[in-house]
């Protein structure tokens, strides 16, 4: 969901679940920085469709890693972006068959499958994946079938402030989900993720939900990745356009902030990219990756997305040196 319109948003009543773990607010990063934005690198790619250029609007909402590739979700368009981690110049685009109007807010990997949030429906997608990750030219004939997991116990509700991020463990047994925000300026805000476990074609919970205390409701977390034993997010703000990636203990939900990224994200802007980054992904070497969304719209019909103002951001930061 774009930020910009986070102010006219009615927000949920409840500060917290009834029986949500509450976090203490982000502490300040260690010494030892995982990733330093000195050493950011901007990207291009040409897609093998002419409308998923980056100039394009894509509303890239989601980002997610295999060992072999990147997976952008384009929210409103029933895509997947594949591009390669080692060459991620070209994009093959994959035509998903979800229900019509679905906002594809997060995508992740593992076990052979995407899994796919949406915000719209309330809804998470298996999107099993051909062998070698082999996938299809983007068209509705051969979209790639998508199968809704049963949510169970967990209270997730369709809606413009809703689910923003998903990751799954490497065997997708475990899966962890993200609600951006809930609660309201007179008793505060907070981010909830969602812990829940695999059982046939139903997700369970895995333990209660983990809240992340926010500074107040400017704020918000979106995109969500695992790494090191921990869920790393991104914290955003709006106005103010503050930006940083803070880790979660996946136990207690106590969080701190892992690299600052707010110089670097409004910088972007005056090279043409639009800097709502909501997409976030780690790779096997330690380089951390995000994606913008550039744009923000309602219901949409159109197969493709219309041309932007400003250009869908690709951005990889490779992991510090020790001791830098």
């Amino acid at each position: 969901m774009h930020p910009r319109l986070l102010a006219a948003v009615v927000l949920l009543a409840a500060a917290a679940l009834a029986g949500c773990r509450s976090a203490a607010p982000s502490e300040p990063a260690g010494p030892q920085a995982w990733w330093d934005p000195a050493d950011a690198e901007l990207l291009t790619w040409r897609a093998d469709r002419p409308s998923f250029q980056q100039e394009f609007a894509l509303e890239a909402s989601g980002l997610a890693a295999s060992d072999r590739f990147l997976y952008v979700a384009s929210e409103k368009y029933a895509r997947v972006l594949q591009l390669p981690i080692d060459a991620p110049t070209t994009a093959r685009v994959i035509a998903i068959a979800v229900p019509a109007h679905s906002e594809l807010e997060g995508v992740a990997y593992g076990g052979g499958s995407l899994y796919l949030c949406d915000e719209a429906h309330a809804a998470i997608y298996e999107v099993p994946l051909p062998a070698g990750e082999a996938l299809p030219d983007a068209d509705v004939a051969t979209a790639l079938p998508a199968t809704e997991l049963a949510i169970a116990g967990a209270d997730i509700q369709p809606g413009k402030v809703g689910v923003e991020g998903i990751v799954v463990d490497a065997a997708a047994q475990r899966l962890w989900l993200l609600l951006e925000r809930r609660g309201a300026p007179e008793t505060g805000c907070v981010s909830t993720i969602y812990q829940l476990r695999r059982v046939g074609g139903t997700l369970e919970e895995a333990g209660p939900p983990l809240t992340i205390a926010l500074p107040d409701c400017n704020w918000r977390l979106t995109g969500l990745e695992l790494w090191r034993g921990e869920l790393l997010a991104l914290k955003t703000q709006f106005p103010g356009e503050r930006y940083e990636v803070i880790a979660v203990d996946p136990t207690s939900g106590a969080s701190r902030t892992v690299v600052e990224l707010t110089d670097l994200l409004r910088s972007v802007r005056r090279e043409g990219y639009n800097n709502n980054v909501e997409g976030i992904a780690v790779t096997s070497d330690g380089t951390l990756w995000m994606v913008s969304d550039n744009a923000w719209t309602l219901v949409v019909d159109d197969p493709e997305p219309p041309r932007s103002d400003e250009k869908t951001l690709l951005m990889r930061i490779p992991p510090a040196p020790r001791g830098r």
